[in-house]
């Protein structure tokens, strides 16, 4: 026997014509947005191959500064949500910050924006990763 009809005898409190009809049920949660990840590896292959492709180094000017990726273009984080739309939609970006995690929001605001998923993607590791396999000596200063 159900707890209501047990104490009051029926199985559901009477409606009132003032009780307000029940809101409708909340929008879907959006489908999460999938980043890619490439490789500090795979990264130099495609730059030393010539690969059609802008690197964005997102650390502050100081950061930048004292060494980059070669061929690695300035826009500090801050300045994306004011920028990101001087960056091409029709050649591949590589955000790299220092340790690769926000990159990867960069990567998913990017794509949320318009960009296709296949041509944003993240530095797995950050400059830091990109320093521990090939070295400071790959690093370039302006």
């Amino acid at each position: 026997m159900g707890i209501l009809k047990k104490i009051f005898g029926r199985d559901e409190p009477e409606k009132s014509a003032a009780q307000e009809p029940a809101p409708p049920p909340p929008d879907p949660e959006p489908e999460p947005i999938m980043v890619t990840e490439i490789t500090p590896d795979a990264l130099k292959a495609r730059l030393d191959n010539g690969d059609d492709l802008v690197v964005i180094d997102m650390r502050q000017n100081w950061e930048y500064d004292a060494g980059h990726i070669p061929g690695a273009r300035h826009l500090f984080l801050q300045e994306i949500p004011t920028r990101f739309e001087e960056l091409p939609k029709d050649v591949d970006i590589v955000f790299q910050c220092w340790s690769g995690n926000t990159s990867l929001d960069a990567s998913g605001f990017l794509i949320h924006n318009g960009w296709s998923a296949s041509r944003v993607c993240s530095l797995s590791g950050g400059i830091s990763g990109w320093v521990q396999t090939h070295g400071p000596e790959s690093l370039v200063k302006d």
